[in-house]
């Protein structure tokens, strides 16, 4: 049996959010016209490369998310109305499964149910034996779900997950009544986001059935790649129990700003956490995975403040916590750079990475949490870049940030705080920015592709990097 020991310099990740959320930060302030320096070692070789499961999304069925919310309707035109209450009814988008000649399929008003008279009746003209054996396939109905994707969840609440690009999943969380169900769910949402599917289910069993060795076991066969963390603290003695890692700083599950300052969802709690998940890239040699939680919320049912997403049955929006995580959308499997704050205030936070967009084009990603209540003049110096390697066109800035740090969004307001991204004019290794109050900044420069001419046999040949 081995494990690894999370070193204590991990702990001060939890304590960096409670340093943060009152108002006055605990920090000096820097006066607009006190200039401050940001130095970027951007040379070849100088930076870390993060781990590509960094940050992911955590589900779990609370305030609604699954049921009532991702899967709140599977079947379209459920009730065989959609064309009214005549007869035939539109059974669109039903279809048939197998052919025609094998399959009758009509309607009526038969039903039991006094408020939906509509009924279906199949009638099968084909068996498993005799003269007309049924399609290989077999025969039936098929429906592609309510919101047209083929795992029928609920494609505007989907596609806000896709935005902010997880790289794992994990499940299914605290509550476990609905396993069998969530699970194979779970499984079918990893899939469609793309991302790793982390299944906890070790120490939910062990509660239920007693059953830890067994299942260690069983998975270790199976799945030996698969690394198993125990939250039990090996520190000061021996773990009783076999486990890959122990520690839960290893895997920050579920991290988030509560409490009155954090309202339902406030700006400044979304600073805080930008600021804890820079502290997070910073510190990825050692937290491998982050995850913030709870993710949803049906306001129906708001058991928890506050969550990532809000929505009803019709309306959804992200909360400013939300917003926070498209900053980092791109830092897993990126390239942490070596970044340094020259001034003697600490109501700043800032990190620096290398990232690449789906058409090979490399960027330098530099973000900025200003906790203070005064803009900052910033002076960010690059080096290790050759002369000219920055496209003076195709950078960009973007800022989140609102005129009080305790505005939400809302139903009303869906982005009243959400990013808002400008091009940025005279982008270069050498620049002077200033930086807004009670804001969230990323800048990103797009490097210039470098053209190397390879001679082979008396041709040559041109590529880009």
């Amino acid at each position: 049996m081995g494990y690894y020991k999370v070193p204590r310099s991990v702990l001060f990740l939890c304590l960096f959010i409670s340093f943060c959320l009152p108002y006055q930060f605990l920090a000096y302030e820097v006066e607009a016209d006190q200039p401050v320096q940001l130095l970027i070692d951007a040379s070849e070789g100088s930076g870390r490369r993060i781990p590509d499961t960094l940050f992911g999304i955590f589900f779990e069925e609370i305030n609604h998310a699954g049921t009532g919310g991702l899967w709140a309707e599977l079947v379209s035109n459920r009730g065989f109305e959609a064309g009214g209450a005549i007869i035939p009814s539109n059974i669109d988008p039903w279809s048939i499964i197998g052919d025609e000649s094998s399959l009758i399929v009509s309607t009526d008003r038969s039903s039991c149910f006094e408020r939906n008279k509509v009924a279906l009746r199949m009638e099968v003209l084909c068996d498993s034996e005799g003269a007309h054996i049924c399609p290989s396939g077999g025969v039936g109905l098929y429906n592609p779900g309510f919101w047209g994707m083929g795992h029928g969840f609920r494609k505007d609440l989907v596609d806000m997950l896709t935005r902010i690009k997880p790289r794992f999943l994990r499940f299914p969380g605290m509550y476990h009544v609905t396993w069998p169900l969530q699970i194979g769910l779970d499984w079918w949402l990893a899939e469609d986001l793309d991302a790793l599917p982390i299944w906890e289910a070790l120490d939910g069993l062990e509660f239920a059935r007693g059953n830890y060795l067994k299942f260690y076991d069983a998975i270790r066969r199976t799945y030996p790649d698969i690394k198993m963390i125990t939250n039990c603290d090996g520190s000061s003695r021996p773990l009783d129990h076999p486990a890959d890692m122990y520690d839960f700083h290893a895997f920050v599950s579920e991290y988030a700003v509560t409490g009155k300052d954090a309202g339902t969802g406030s700006l400044l709690a979304a600073l805080a956490e930008a600021g804890f998940l820079i502290g997070l890239e910073k510190n990825s040699d050692i937290v491998q995975m982050a995850s913030y939680a709870p993710l949803f919320v049906n306001t129906n049912d708001r058991r928890w403040n506050p969550d990532a997403i809000v929505f009803n049955s019709s309306q959804h929006y992200g909360t400013p916590s939300y917003w926070v995580q498209h900053f980092f959308a791109e830092s897993s499997g990126a390239t942490l750079l070596n970044a340094a704050l020259k001034t003697n205030s600490s109501s700043l936070v800032a990190s620096a990475i290398t990232w690449k967009n789906s058409e090979g084009q490399s960027y330098i990603r530099i973000k900025i949490v200003n906790f203070g209540s005064t803009s900052v003049n910033l002076k960010i110096s690059v080096s290790g870049l050759d002369p000219n390697s920055v496209e003076l066109s195709g950078s960009t800035k973007t800022i989140l940030t609102s005129a009080n740090v305790m505005d939400e969004n809302s139903f009303k307001e869906p982005e009243k705080i959400a990013p808002i991204q400008t091009l940025l004019e005279s982008a270069d290794k050498e620049m002077a920015v200033q930086v807004l109050p009670h804001s969230f900044t990323s800048f990103d420069l797009l490097k210039k592709s470098v053209s190397l001419r390879i001679k082979e046999d008396d041709s040559s040949s041109i590529s880009s990097i």
